[in-house]
């Protein structure tokens, strides 16, 4: 079957069109007729009117791709209609008619011609005079609103407004002009009515007027407005509202989905269930004789409206239909709520709930533990900053403070560095935001006292000691010599009888220098070499590269004192 074959079969099944297809000549060629439309385009005189050509050209061929042009003729004298004629112009499907007349009554046809096809359908145009008392026109259409709810009315000539310049639509009732009140509500093509009753049954007219070629122009179109007593609200879902339902496996079950429709007339109402397994969803069978299936629905009708019940029914209850989403649908025009329900074993699993229970607390002591472990000096330091009163006393050891601080002091030709952070910076670190209590010599020393007698009674009361040394303070024979004159600190380096840090402030370029008691403490545990994170903890004040100052030093860098064999946090 050729392509103007199928046209031919989907022209001949319009409604609105003639069913005989002729080879008539109307001018020089020879079209493929479509007879007479059935709709007619209904005026008055003095009024606009309108006739759009009614052949559905994308049926017949593709408008997009295929040029065409159309032409309109009056078949009353054959002759084809121009825009020389008075008070008529062409565009594009449509002849307007600017002032249209009682002599203008009759019938026109519009032919469409591509580079070889050519087609044609004839309209009439009926022009009445109007001589209703009541200003009701010759012609109208009806449209009908629901009593009892807000409804609307809509303008026939909406489709018109794009055609012309600066629409405007009036809304008449009888002949009495509408104005926005509370009855009423006017959306230029759309009249909206609030609570209908049957007294706004009855004939409104809207009125459009435009600009047409520079002119002002009017048309209008009268509505039959008919009130019926019939309107439906949202359906709503009284049960099943997202229930949990116990049963026991094996047995029967059934559940109920009513549905309350308020309102007159026929309830558009289609009730169903729906089952989710995995990610689709399946429509329950309407037959009975499968394990799971819903019973026809049952309607019934209440003083305000309807009552509709769908029922799920489920023969024999098996494990795998525990847990899924069982889905009651109310589907109208107006909505569609749902409701849901799920099926859990009545018994329950008490076993299961237990080792998932102590699973639970396993876990979390688990994760605890890392935690503790892994983060034990950010704890400590978290609890020293936000408890200091806790650490303001010894811990039942009989010590005085946390730590003591030994270093060399600044000897001839040595460097200040180990003197600055000893005096500064631990202090206002350890001290200041940590809560620890420090001893450092020649801080809290008494003056008059013995430096041997001081050190010895100060290591006593400490539970760990912090060196710092730099290359030029611990590596001078001066320096040496003041390390073995401490006796309670040289007994403590060499007998290992509490615990020590040793911290480097700078790089020691000849460790043989350093005391044989350093030397063998850093060979067995190591030292902490500050000087690779300098620029982590110091800054230059303009005049030396290499002066520490009181600034405090980085996270990294005070994990690594607090981590280290002291363990200051602990």
């Amino acid at each position: 079957m050729g392509r103007s074959s199928l046209i031919f079969l989907v022209a001949v099944l319009r409604a609105t069109e003639c069913a005989v297809i002729s080879k008539e000549t109307l001018g020089p060629e020879s079209c493929k007729d479509y007879g007479q439309e059935f709709d007619r385009a209904y005026s008055i005189p003095g009024e606009a009117a309108i006739l759009e050509c009614p052949l559905e050209m994308h049926y017949l061929f593709n408008t997009a791709e295929t040029a065409y042009n159309i032409t309109w003729y009056d078949e009353r004298t054959g002759s084809e209609i121009t825009e020389l004629e008075q008070s008529i112009m062409l565009k594009k499907t449509q002849v307007w008619f600017y002032n249209v007349s009682m002599q203008q009554q009759g019938k026109y046809t519009c032919v469409v011609r591509t580079q070889s096809e050519c087609y044609k359908q004839a309209t009439e145009l009926v022009v009445t005079e109007m001589t209703s008392e009541n200003c009701v026109r010759p012609q109208n259409g009806v449209q009908g609103i629901n009593a009892n709810v807000n409804d609307l009315l809509v303008c026939p000539l909406r489709k018109y407004l794009k055609s012309v310049d600066s629409p405007s639509i009036q809304w008449y009732k009888n002949c009495e002009l509408l104005q926005e009140d509370e009855k009423f509500a006017l959306n230029e093509d759309i009249l909206h009515i609030r609570k209908v009753n049957f007294n706004d049954a009855g004939f409104y007219t809207c009125k459009m007027t435009f600009h047409l070629a520079g002119v002002v122009r009017e048309m209008a179109e009268t509505i039959e407005c008919e009130v019926k007593d019939e309107y439906l609200k949202k359906p709503q879902i009284i049960k099943p509202v997202n229930e949990i339902i116990k049963v026991e496996r094996g047995s029967s079950f059934k559940k109920d989905c009513v549905v309350i429709v308020r309102g007159n007339g026929f309830p558009m109402v289609n009730v169903l269930w729906k089952v989710l397994r995995g990610s689709e969803e399946e429509c329950i069978s309407p037959n009975t004789s499968h394990r799971i299936h819903q019973i026809p629905t049952n309607e019934s009708r209440t003083e305000d409206g309807f009552l509709l019940v769908q029922t799920l029914f489920l023969s024999a209850v098996w494990e795998e239909d525990f847990y899924l989403n069982f889905t009651c649908i109310a589907s109208s025009s107006r909505g569609e709520p749902t409701g849901q329900i799920s099926l859990v074993p009545a018994d329950g699993n008490f076993f299961l709930l237990l080792c998932l229970l102590l699973g639970s607390v396993a876990l979390l002591f688990v994760m605890g533990v890392l935690l503790c472990t892994i983060f034990k000096v950010e704890l400590a330091l978290w609890v020293r900053t936000v408890f200091p009163f806790l650490y303001k006393t010894t811990d039942g050891d009989g010590k005085q403070y946390d730590a003591y601080i030994a270093y060399p002091r600044v000897l001839e030709g040595s460097s200040e560095k180990a003197e600055i952070f000893a005096m500064s910076t631990l202090p206002q670190v350890l001290e200041g935001q940590y809560g620890y209590k420090l001893f450092i010599l020649g801080r809290d020393g008494l003056p008059g006292e013995a430096v041997v007698d001081v050190v010895q009674d100060a290591l006593s009361r400490c539970r760990r000691l912090l060196l710092l040394y730099t290359a030029a303070s611990l590596c001078s024979p001066e320096a040496q010599e003041w390390a073995e004159q401490q006796t309670g600190l040289y007994q403590a380096l060499v007998e290992d009888s509490m615990s020590i840090v040793l911290l480097e402030l700078e790089a020691i370029r000849q460790p043989l220098r350093l005391p044989h008691a350093v030397r063998l403490l850093k060979d067995k545990q190591g030292a902490l070499q500050a000087w690779k994170k300098r620029k982590r903890w110091a800054f230059s004040d303009g005049k030396s590269e290499d002066r520490v100052t009181s600034l405090q030093p980085s996270a990294r860098f005070w994990r690594e004192i607090f981590t280290s064999g002291a363990q200051l946090c602990v």
